[in-house]
């Protein structure tokens, strides 16, 4: 017999977005007219709506909402082979609608609050973003400035390194050295990051026959990163810039033979790109007040500031390396000049809230000077002189791996 009362499953509930597929993927507003909105209408598009079924397949591969079918891209490996995806089911496990981090409210001594981020307006941000006009724009003026010259060996050097960073991301726990630890860590990761930890744990796990997949998938984010709305969120635009840089070195490095030599190439206009969206987080501040009065900053603050400024300059290494392929000149970073270098890895590798604020203090005491800046890695009058050395030494005592690479390219380069 049927039991008189059965417990009801719960179903799930519809999706709440009611706007077309197109508008929602420019993310912007849908007048909802059917059978076509006034967008598509007005641009010749097919305009297609989300059917319930769809929504739920969405909710139910998102790897940032509760109860998904998918585990934390960082803390929980991907199970799905993806040679057994096709190109729609691949893209299922993102969440391109949704570019806002989640649960911002949640407190936690190891997780980082945006909310509270002040950092100094950037004026020099316009340098970065015109950028690649340098290599065209220099050799014109004469004698105005020398292009930096690059020994073979060294561009070997900084491609080796700069190659484990998108492989450092397979590891549980673990991330390239131009992601803070609390950027991943608890319910904050943003869509871009969260996006990015997916797409290159299936790069590395794809199987050959199933390369193109992933290419695709790589190039769509990053299509859909660099129309991402400008003015927003610091955390926002500078996991926009990370996840972007991210794609350019697995596109770069990547040891996949593609089916023709264009398939996978990083362009001019990718680094472009790069380079807007470099300059996007930038204006928004590199440094603290705290920073340049030689006081303790807010927590977040330092961990936005610290890590825009390692994924800019990572930014100028690979675009060094790209320039050098490509016969163009490189330059010196004037507009960096002022910009601390790397912090140690104390600090960046502290656990939590309160052991940074014990690790600052003693960062503090030891730089009653001034932090070192990065233009005292590079060649001046000064260099050599007992003053450098002790700056430079001091420095190096502490510096993690990624301080010590900086430091390996500049004595190159520069000397010291």
């Amino acid at each position: 017999m049927t039991p008189v009362h059965q417990k009801k499953q719960k179903q799930p509930r519809p999706p709440r977005k009611k706007a077309c597929k197109r508008c929602t993927t420019s993310k912007v507003r849908c007048t909802l007219e059917r059978p076509t909105c006034s967008r598509c209408k007005s641009l010749g598009k097919a305009c297609e709506y989300a059917t319930p079924s769809e929504g739920i397949a969405q909710r139910n591969a998102d790897p940032l909402i509760p109860g998904s079918a998918v585990q934390h891209p960082v803390n929980g490996g991907l199970g799905t082979n993806s040679s057994d995806l096709s190109l729609s089911q691949f893209d299922s496990f993102l969440a391109p609608g949704r570019s806002r981090a989640v649960d911002l409210n949640h407190q936690d001594d190891a997780e980082l609050d945006s909310t509270t981020v002040d950092l100094l307006p950037n004026d020099e941000a316009e340098f970065i973003r015109h950028r690649w006009l340098r290599p065209y724009i220099m050799p014109s003026l004469d004698g105005i400035e020398a292009p930096k010259v690059y020994n073979p060996f060294t561009l070997q050097y900084l491609g080796r390194v700069l190659a484990t960073y998108p492989q450092r991301m397979m590891r549980d726990g673990d991330c390239p050295p131009i992601v803070h630890q609390s950027q991943v860590s608890g319910k904050r990761m943003t869509i871009a990051l969260a996006n990015c930890y997916t797409i290159v744990r299936m790069w590395k796990n794809a199987a050959p026959r199933s390369h193109g997949i992933v290419i695709g998938t790589v190039r769509r984010e990053m299509e859909r990163l660099a129309v991402e709305i400008p003015g927003q969120p610091d955390i926002e635009s500078l996991s926009t810039f990370q996840a972007y840089l991210i794609y350019l070195l697995l596109l770069y490095f990547s040891p996949i033979h593609f089916q023709s030599p264009e398939e996978g190439k990083v362009t001019d206009q990718d680094m472009i790109t790069l380079m807007e969206l470099a300059f996007r987080t930038a204006k928004n501040g590199l440094t603290s007040a705290s920073d340049v009065s030689q006081k303790r900053p807010h927590w977040a603050s330092w961990i936005i500031a610290a890590t825009k400024r390692r994924a800019i300059y990572v930014m100028y290494l690979f675009s060094s390396l790209y320039n050098s392929e490509n016969g163009l000149p490189n330059f010196v970073a004037e507009e960096l000049r002022y910009l601390p270098v790397p912090e140690g890895k104390c600090l960046w590798g502290a656990q939590t809230r309160t052991e940074w604020e014990r690790e600052y203090e003693l960062h503090l005491r030891e730089w009653p000077d001034g932090v070192l800046q990065i233009h005292e890695l590079w060649k001046c009058e000064e260099m050599g002189s007992p003053r450098s050395r002790d700056r430079i030494e001091r420095w190096l005592r502490g510096v993690d791996d990624f301080g010590m690479m900086l430091f390996s390219v500049c004595a190159h380069i520069h000397g010291c």
